[in-house]
């Protein structure tokens, strides 16, 4: 009789049952991991199986690969080639590290982002993402599952190039600190490009704009590779000897803020993009946004704590600038962010509606993470008067410890964050009045709402600028009231030049005035917004739930909860 031999591990365990031998210990552990990994496959995102099948049988992926597998075999001959004897003793590794970085480059900037763009943007054009949306996943999921298939090619790509680079080592002259600092700038940076670029794909819906955004989009990543190779090419040159200094990762520590804050604000927006109109598409950005105003704020902190102990209680004009700087970012930052915000559409889904919080003394507070355009404006202003605050506090802190000194003084500081407040406030809030006053009579997107906000800050800039231009006897006279509407010039020339300059005893009373109208006319907008009851969840929808949810089967909720075989 013919008997089939066991396949897999935990048949060969049951044959060992039945034959009288006990389980080893390897086995049992290797049981255990295979439960595990079992469990893992059974959570993996299915958009993630979906795209890496396609991605790595595509004729695409071969091609590139073959052609980074060539230039590595090409590089290593000729570079030791070019070397010559001297490679028993020179070292050679900079160079030829510099060529496997090149090398690497080119595809985790150019082909994988890319790639993750037409993920996205041939499910619009094949019609197929109607399909996709109605599924279980989430838009998160959708935009997770194409980010991790991009991982899976960079790693693959990573995979090839890094015999090469583990090659270097023995050519002398290349440290373990380097080749990680080039690994993890060409890693992030391939993450964050592939982001933006499923970012690009969730926007571009039409399919005749998508030829034009497929080549600017080439553009920037030729431009982004090109600048993360600039900095790996810094990197092999300076050595180990820049990371010896307190400043190199003082900045690093920076920049990954930025990156981490950045990539999840992009995250949240690709995922906005794609999410059904009823879903909560706004809270996820605004958290986002709080993190990086979060970290604005601990940079400021923290270069005010180096600075007092660094000088010791000397007097310079670090903190005023500090504050000015602050105040730029912070009111170009948070524009931008209100500009969208208040181009969202006023009426809340029931969906969104049934989330909103109970508790009446924390909903004004917690409601301005709600959608909506007022709750957005108010949003905005709130994270800039924070900001400002803090900042005028370390600030005048800084003055009283005799820190300070110099220009800019610490009155025209005051002035400039008072003034960029009151620019924020006041083109917002007139902004928001006119997409409402619009919004009676015709449809009013968020892109148009956004491209109204920006006409009204260049109208404001423009209109003064030209008549003062075309005019004889203002022409060369410098700054003049004039151009109280334009924050470009006014601000300018307030940090330049002081507050006697720009008439700041005069300014101080118009544009603060300017802003708490356009404040005071959002008011009841906004309180309409915020002051919105949670609706209770329909007995129909929580009956439907409570029947899908006792007929689906169970399923393990983790790689650790595996379900236990019956005896």
């Amino acid at each position: 009789m013919t008997t089939v031999p066991p396949t897999t591990l935990n048949d060969a365990a049951a044959l060992g049952d039945h034959v009288g031998m006990p389980d080893s210990k390897w086995l049992q552990a290797w049981n255990w991991v295979e439960g595990r990994l079992s469990a893992l496959a059974e959570r993996a995102n299915p958009i993630l199986v979906k795209e890496t099948r396609q991605a790595l049988k595509s004729r695409q992926f071969t091609i590139t690969f073959m052609i980074v597998l060539l230039l590595c075999w090409i590089a290593s001959f000729v570079g030791i080639a070019w070397v010559g004897p001297q490679i028993y003793y020179a070292a050679a590794g900079p160079g030829m590290l510099a060529a496997y970085y090149t090398i690497l480059i080119l595809p985790l900037t150019l082909v994988v982002p890319f790639t993750a763009f037409r993920s996205l943007a041939a499910e619009q054009e094949e019609n197929t993402f109607d399909l996709l949306s109605i599924t279980t996943l989430s838009s998160r999921q959708i935009v997770t599952g194409k980010l991790t298939s991009a991982l899976v090619q960079m790693v693959v790509y990573l995979s090839a190039v890094s015999p090469c680079i583990a090659f270097t080592f023995l050519l002398r002259g290349v440290d373990a600190i380097t080749v990680g600092m080039l690994l993890a700038v060409a890693v992030l940076g391939s993450v964050g490009l592939s982001m933006m670029a499923l970012l690009i794909g969730a926007v571009a819906r039409v399919r005749s704009t998508q030829v034009v955004i497929s080549v600017a989009l080439v553009l920037m990543l030729a431009g982004a590779g090109w600048g993360l190779w600039g900095l790996g090419i810094i990197i092999i040159s300076e050595g180990s000897a820049v990371y010896r200094q307190s400043e190199f990762w003082l900045v690093a520590v920076v920049i990954l803020s930025i990156y981490i804050t950045s990539f999840g604000l992009l995250h949240a927006a690709a995922a906005a993009q794609i999410a059904f109109v009823s879903e909560n598409r706004s809270t996820p950005l605004r958290r986002w946004m709080m993190a990086q105003q979060a970290c604005l704020c601990g940079w400021m902190a923290g270069l005010t704590y180096v600075v007092f102990e660094s000088l010791g209680g000397g007097g310079n004009d670090f903190m005023a600038g500090l504050v000015i700087a602050t105040a730029t970012l912070g009111s170009a930052y948070w524009f931008l962010m209100g500009a969208m915000m208040t181009g969202e559409w006023p009426h809340l889904s029931r969906r969104v509606q049934r989330s909103l919080p109970s508790n009446d003394a924390w909903r004004p507070f917690v409601s301005l993470l709600n959608p909506g355009p007022g709750a957005g404006y108010l949003f905005a202003i709130a994270n800039l008067t924070m900001l400002l605050l803090v900042s005028l506090a370390a600030a005048i802190w800084a003055d009283a410890v005799g820190v300070t000194g110099g220009r800019p003084s610490i009155e025209t500081a005051v002035y400039y964050a008072i003034f960029a407040w009151s620019y924020v406030v006041a083109f917002l809030g007139f902004g928001r009045l006119i997409i409402n006053a619009l919004r009676q009579w015709v449809y009013v997107p968020m892109t148009a709402a956004f491209l109204i906000h920006v006409i009204l800050l260049l109208t404001a800039i423009g209109v003064p600028t030209v008549i003062q231009m075309t005019s004889r006897q203002l022409r060369d006279s410098g700054y003049t009231l004039w151009q109280m509407t334009n924050p470009v010039w006014t601000l300018g020339a307030l940090a330049e030049k002081g507050v006697d300059n720009v008439q700041g005893d005069i300014l101080i009373l118009i544009l603060p005035t300017a802003a708490i109208i356009a404040l005071l006319l959002n008011m009841r907008s906004v309180a309409t917004e915020l002051l919105l009851q949670k609706t209770p969840v329909p007995v129909r929808i929580i009956e439907d739930e409570a029947e899908i949810q006792a007929a689906a089967p169970h399923r393990p909720s983790s790689p650790w909860d595996v379900d236990e075989e019956p005896a």
